[in-house]
């Protein structure tokens, strides 16, 4: 495989506006010195329901709803996002400061191969391939774009949408992938309408949209 054989489309999904975000977010870790407020959100026996963004084609609030959720050691929170229109949020546990990452990166090709690496070296970015095709399209970066949880090891495994997980608090890295209004998932295929997650350790977890870094939101496991 050649260059001049090699087409590259790169598209802006997002936009340079909030890749500069990105590079300014306030980096994420569990810790337990927030002060947490009780979850107003719809609860279940077992689960809180916690809303990703508000609104409708003219007034779009990116906010997390509620913000902070109170919960024990084995209950469960569902994210689900919605909103009217097909504006895309993500849930993401930045538990390693090295696993910050954006919704679009750089990737580079060597010449003499069909292999895409990522710029800088190592960094939490892989490119979206489109299945049995011999052309890959870099549209995205697959790791905010599909439920993806890297472990403690530094493993990483991507899940299927709408997907459900148990966090043990040792992981780096645990993202929801991005979340539609249910009907509109059609506007970015493979994407997802809720995730789920489980806690098993107390403490307090922060996590943030990272296609709109402003809006954060807080876990209280106790």
């Amino acid at each position: 495989m050649n260059n001049k054989n090699t087409t590259l489309t790169i598209i802006p999904l997002i936009g340079i506006l909030f890749t500069a975000l990105i590079s300014s977010v306030i980096i994420f870790s569990h810790n337990a010195g927030a002060q947490p407020v009780t979850a107003s959100g719809t609860n279940s026996s077992n689960v809180i329901k916690v809303e990703a963004g508000r609104g409708n084609a003219s007034a779009i609030v990116d906010h997390f709803f509620p913000e902070n959720a109170e919960i024990k050691v084995g209950q469960s929170i569902t994210w689900y996002n919605p909103t009217k229109v097909g504006e895309p949020h993500t849930v993401s546990f930045i538990l390693d400061n090295k696993t910050l990452t954006g919704p679009v990166a750089p990737f580079a090709l060597n010449p003499n191969s069909t292999q895409f690496m990522p710029l800088p070296p190592g960094s939490n970015n892989e490119p979206v391939k489109v299945p049995g095709k011999n052309v890959v399209v870099v549209a995205v970066n697959a790791r905010s774009y599909i439920p993806t949880v890297i472990d403690s090891q530094g493993n990483v495994k991507h899940s299927a949408p709408n997907a459900a997980y148990t966090m043990t608090g040792n992981e780096k890295y645990v993202n929801s992938g991005w979340l539609l209004p249910k009907g509109q998932e059609q506007n970015f295929p493979g994407s997802s309408n809720t995730y789920s997650v489980t806690f098993q350790k107390a403490g307090t977890y922060k996590y943030v949209c990272t296609l709109h870094p402003w809006m954060q939101g807080l876990v209280t496991v106790k």
